[in-house]
C-alpha cells in the first residue's frame, strides 16, 4: 500500500495523504465521542446492578416487595403476662435438643433476645447496645440473670450458635473490663438457641415479637427489642428500640426476680417508679406521686399547727410565771 502511494504523481500523494488525515481525523472524533458515551455506562455498570436509580420519594420496587408493603405491620406486640411455650423444642449450642424450660432453670431472670446470625444490621446494633448496658447495669450475667438469644432463622445452626457465642461473650468481656463487671460466669449464664420454624415461631410469638421473611430482599423484617422474663418464663417487660438505659435494664431484672437480685435501694426505687415504655425508662408514678405530695402536705400542716400549739403554749406559760412572779415581789 506505501509504495503504491509513493508511486502515483506528486498531485495525487498529496490528495491520498490529505484523504488519509481525513479519515483518520474524522476516525479519533468518532471514537472520542464513543469513549464519552460508553465509558461512564461502563463505569458505573456495578452500582446501577445493585441499586437501579429511582425517582425521589420512590420506593425501590416496592410492588415487588410483600415485605415493604406491611412494614407497619412488624413491630413488637405488648404481650406482658404472657408465658413462654416451656415445652417447645429448642436446640442448644451444643448441638442437643432440649425442652425451653430445661433452659430457664436457674430460677434467675432471663434477658430474652431473638435476632438472627446473618442478619446485616439490626439485629447487630441491638446486640451491641445491649452488651453495653449489661456491662454497665452493675449486675452479673450468670449470677444475677441469665440471657438468652434465639435465632428465629431456621438455616441457623448450632455451629452458627458456637460461634456467635464465642464471639459475643468475648465482646462482652471486653466491655466488662472498662465498668470491672465479672464475667466468671457469662458464658455459663448467655444461652445460644437455634431451631425450627415451627418450633422458633410460638415463642417469638409469645413475647409479641414480629418477624416475617421478605424473599425479595432474603433477609428478615423485624422489630427491635429485648424482653425480660421471670424465673418461671413469664414476660414481665419490653424494652423496646435498640438503645437500652442500665439502670432501666437493671430495675427491670429486679422487678422480674421479685426482689430476688438487686438492693434494697433498687427495690425502694420500684416502690415509686415505673416503666414509661414511651421514654423507654423508668420514671416516678404520676398517681403514687401525687400521693406521697399530698400526704407530705398534710404532714407538714399538721407539724406547723402543733408548732404553732406548741408555742402558745410556752407563751403562756411564760406571761404565767411572769404574773405569778409579780404577785410574790408584791
Amino acid at each position: 500500500m506505501v509504495s503504491k502511494i509513493y508511486s502515483l504523481p506528486r498531485k495525487s500523494r498529496q490528495g491520498t495523504q490529505r484523504e488519509l488525515h481525513s479519515t483518520r481525523s474524522s476516525l479519533s472524533c468518532f471514537l472520542m465521542v464513543l469513549g464519552l458515551i460508553v465509558l461512564p455506562s461502563v463505569l458505573s455498570a456495578p452500582l446501577f446492578a445493585q441499586a437501579p436509580s429511582v425517582g425521589p420519594g420512590q420506593l425501590y420496587n416496592q410492588e415487588n416487595d410483600p415485605v415493604l408493603k406491611s412494614i407497619e405491620e412488624i413491630t413488637i406486640r405488648d404481650c406482658l403476662g404472657n408465658s413462654v411455650p416451656l415445652e417447645q423444642e429448642v436446640r442448644r449450642s451444643d448441638g442437643e435438643w432440649v425442652p425451653l424450660k430445661s433452659v430457664l432453670d436457674s430460677g434467675l431472670p432471663v434477658l430474652f433476645n431473638p435476632i438472627y446470625f446473618s442478619c446485616p444490621m439490626l439485629c447487630n446494633l441491638v446486640v451491641e447496645n445491649l452488651i453495653k448496658s449489661m456491662a454497665e447495669c452493675d449486675l452479673v450475667l450468670g449470677k444475677d440473670y441469665e440471657m438468652v438469644t434465639l435465632s428465629i432463622d431456621p438455616r441457623d445452626e448450632a455451629l452458627d450458635a458456637r460461634n456467635r457465642k464465642r464471639a459475643l461473650v468475648e465482646v462482652f468481656r471486653e466491655e466488662a473490663e472498662l465498668t470491672g463487671i465479672s464475667t466468671d460466669s457469662a458464658e455459663k449464664g448467655w444461652h445460644f438457641l437455634t431451631g425450627e420454624e415451627k418450633q422458633i415461631r410460638p415463642i417469638a410469638e409469645s413475647v409479641g415479637f414480629d418477624y416475617e421473611w421478605n424473599s425479595y430482599n432474603e433477609e428478615y423484617a423485624h422489630g427491635a427489642g429485648a424482653f425480660i422474663l421471670s424465673p418461671d418464663g413469664v414476660l414481665t417487660r419490653t424494652l423496646q428500640g435498640v438503645e437500652f438505659d442500665p439502670q432501666s435494664l437493671r430495675l427491670a431484672l429486679v422487678e422480674a426476680s421479685n426482689g430476688k437480685v438487686g438492693t434494697w435501694a433498687d427495690k425502694l426505687i420500684l416502690t415509686c417508679f415505673v416503666y414509661d415504655p414511651t421514654k423507654a425508662r423508668y420514671g416516678p408514678a404520676a398517681l403514687l406521686v401525687m400521693r406521697l405530695g399530698g400526704l407530705v402536705t398534710v404532714l407538714g400542716l399538721a407539724g406547723f399547727l402543733l408548732a404553732l400549739r406548741r408555742k402558745d403554749r410556752q407563751n403562756a406559760s411564760s406571761e404565767a410565771d411572769s404574773i405569778d412572779s409579780q404577785r410574790e415581789q408584791a
